[in-house]
């Protein structure tokens, strides 16, 4: 029997993904599937593609931006991708099922997404912010993410036992399973320490809790919360005209340190795939950049 797209969609995302990874999937392939469910996989040409995703829209009725639009080109890819390899290594019954498929996404380009630069919050934002902060497992959540640059998800995914206050680092499960370490500034590594002694100093088990938990029951801090956390203590904080959000602490990481650290170590640090996406902090912090080109001059002059 010829393979239908539910089925492979029903196959693809029972994969052993990593749970936002599915999450997303799911909601893209969801749409997919309202569309093209009961077509055949080999009968799914890419006209059809282009012309599906061209017609996204959001809940307003209107285009979707750019970056959603990409975001689901990234989906069906990765599933045209995987039918594609089962074609090579599958079974001989689900070989014979897909014998005449061929990727309708060959060739095809993500839209160009317009420049955009990060928005850090000022070092004064930032102050104000942790200030506000009584919260001893909130302070030190909100302090690692500014003092270390990781993501706030990569943070709440941390596990006790991820960190190494001998060594004063953290291993890091970042995007697309790529595994990294960080460093603990010193003021983080103390409100780390400080917050695990209001729970008992367990050795293991998430790193950051929801307030419901029993005790041997951690349950992890969820990603809303966290947000929701963050609104509140940036309530009036606004950047470039716009609310303070979350992600701008990890900008300030990066911004601040653009052009003193090495942009190899830098982007090595913040878990970046790419280098031109760590050199855009350079972008916005000329001053460093600037400072860092004059220290290099005034010590090849007296070498």
């Amino acid at each position: 029997m010829p393979a239908i797209v539910t089925k492979a969609v029903k196959d693809f995302l029972a994969r052993d993904l990593s749970p936002n990874t599915k999450k997303a999937f799911s909601c893209d392939l969801g749409k997919f599937v309202e569309v093209f469910g009961r077509a055949l996989v080999s009968k799914i040409e890419q006209h059809t593609i282009v012309t599906y995703l061209a017609g996204l829209t959001n809940r307003n009725g209107e285009p979707v931006s750019v970056a959603t639009y990409n975001r689901h080109f990234g989906t069906l890819l990765n599933f045209f991708r995987w039918l594609e390899k089962l074609k090579q290594v599958g079974n001989a019954s689900l070989q014979s099922r897909l014998l005449r498929y061929s990727n309708p996404m060959a060739g095809m380009e993500r839209k160009k997404l317009p420049q955009r630069l990060p928005r850090p919050l000022s070092k004064d934002q930032v102050t104000t912010i942790l200030g506000r902060i009584d919260s001893a497992r909130d302070k030190a959540l909100f302090t690692l993410l500014y003092d270390s640059g990781v993501r706030i998800q990569e943070a709440l995914n941390l596990g006790v036992e991820d960190v190494d206050f001998q060594t004063d680092r953290a291993w890091i499960q970042g995007k697309g399973g790529r595994e990294r370490h960080t460093f603990l500034s010193q003021r983080a590594k103390h409100l780390l320490k400080r917050y695990l002694r209001t729970l008992g100093n367990p050795t293991s088990g998430p790193l950051f809790l929801s307030r419901q938990y029993s005790e041997g029951e951690g349950r992890r801090l969820s990603y809303a919360m966290a947000h929701r956390l963050f609104r509140k203590y940036a309530e009036g904080i606004v950047s470039r005209g716009k609310p303070a959000t979350i992600h701008q602490l990890r900008h300030a990481f990066g911004s601040e340190r653009a052009g003193v650290v090495d942009a190899l170590a830098l982007r090595q640090l913040m878990g970046h795939q790419s280098l031109r996406t760590t050199l855009q902090y350079a972008e916005v912090n000329p001053e460093a950049a600037q400072e860092a080109f004059r220290r290099y001059e005034a010590s090849r002059m007296h070498s």
